[in-house]
């Protein structure tokens, strides 16, 4: 029997004392269960904390123990979350009629364990040991079907090897993934890019064509995203390196500003982008300034051009922004320009003027009057 010693609990559960009252005073029994404690065996930081108990209602158990830390539960369904100190408690309903039954309704081996307050670990902690993902029981994936993808994001982050008979059942089960929620596929997706050993995970999706149901993996590049992970975590920016199909990406419910980049960069003639003489350059990022690391990587890392993408750094670091304070709304109506389109047109010809020392703060009113006087 596996026991986790007092002195590490203490050091990952900063309220194990509170727990152990709530259990005395209520006469219930509390257990830690699945992740926290694959992720306290491997001595990994937690951040989350997953709990559950028998002969106390799961929600009562919640509200309990967040009048007692001072944090407000907040309900989802069969399960209640609460933070506190950047840590992400959800106290869950029993899966079954006892422990023993909650941890077999798990996803896998690596997490289907529970542990008492007094450190009895219930389950096998083997393929924790081993390092192999491996599903509790062959309708693990039926049950629920993201956990197919939840299988390669563990081998990404955890640095594990998925058993045979796991990538087996997940292809048989593939087209089941298309019943799962957009939200949680997408953030397995965010998980998955973090880990260290993707490119195991993205070699064995596109091996065996797990993504089908989703994604045309022949429009995927993973050598191209693992280049590019040396050098931004930025998922949208990620994941665009990665895939350029438009379908996927768009039903991934991404966020709005990320779509918006993605859309972005899918229009960047590139062709024309690297016959730009240096000033055309200069104005490309003096245009496009909040956005041009971000260019920059993508044209390093899409299309191998480090000069290009060193160039138009270069050009944006060349770019003196606060000069272009000379020039605004209030300034061309003070020149008699009314509000309309051609304000834009203005501000942006002169702000990128100043911005490249071409105009100063003392011949900007000459400039704009001269050009644009007559209209």
């Amino acid at each position: 029997m596996s026991i986790i010693s007092k002195e590490i609990f203490k050091k990952n559960i900063p309220f194990i004392n509170i727990l152990e009252d709530i259990q005395k005073e209520y006469n219930c029994k509390i257990y830690f269960v699945g992740g926290c404690l694959r992720d306290i065996l491997l001595n990994k930081n937690i951040s989350d904390i997953d709990m559950t108990a028998e002969n106390i209602d799961y929600i009562k158990f919640a509200k309990i123990f967040g009048k007692k830390i001072k944090s407000f539960p907040i309900s989802f369904k069969d399960n209640i979350r609460i933070m506190k100190n950047n840590l992400v408690i959800d106290i869950s309903k029993l899966r079954g009629k006892n422990i023993y039954e909650d941890v077999l309704k798990r996803d896998f081996t690596i997490n289907n364990l529970a542990c008492s307050l007094d450190g009895e670990i219930i389950g096998d902690i083997s393929d924790i040991n081993n390092k192999i993902i491996k599903i509790v029981t062959d309708n693990s994936f039926i049950d629920d079907p993201l956990r197919i993808i939840r299988a390669f994001r563990f081998a990404s982050t955890l640095g594990f090897i998925i058993d045979d008979d796991t990538i087996n059942n997940a292809c048989i089960n593939k087209e089941l993934i298309k019943s799962s929620a957009k939200e949680r596929i997408l953030e397995e997706f965010r998980k998955m890019f973090n880990g260290e050993n993707l490119s195991y995970a993205l070699n064995l999706l596109e091996k065996y064509n797990i993504l089908s149901p989703l994604l045309n993996h022949s429009l995927t590049n993973n050598e191209k995203l693992i280049n590019a992970k040396t050098k931004t975590s930025e998922f949208h920016l990620l994941l665009y390196i990665w895939t350029k199909d438009m379908d996927f990406i768009n039903n991934l419910n991404l966020q709005v500003q990320e779509l918006k980049n993605i859309n972005f960069y899918s229009k960047i003639d590139y062709e024309d982008l690297k016959k730009y003489n240096p000033r055309e350059l200069s104005f490309f990022a003096f245009k496009n300034a909040k956005l041009i690391e971000k260019i920059s990587l993508f044209i390093e890392f899409n299309f191998n051009d480090n000069l290009l993408a060193n160039n138009l750094i270069k050009a944006y670091k060349s770019l003196d922004f606060s000069k272009t304070k000379a020039v605004n709304g209030a300034l061309l109506q003070k020149l008699g320009f009314k509000p309309s389109p051609i304000f834009t047109t203005i501000l942006e010809e002169t702000s990128f003027l100043l911005a490249i020392n071409e105009l100063t703060s003392n011949n900007i009113e000459d400039y704009i009057i001269k050009k644009w006087g007559n209209i």
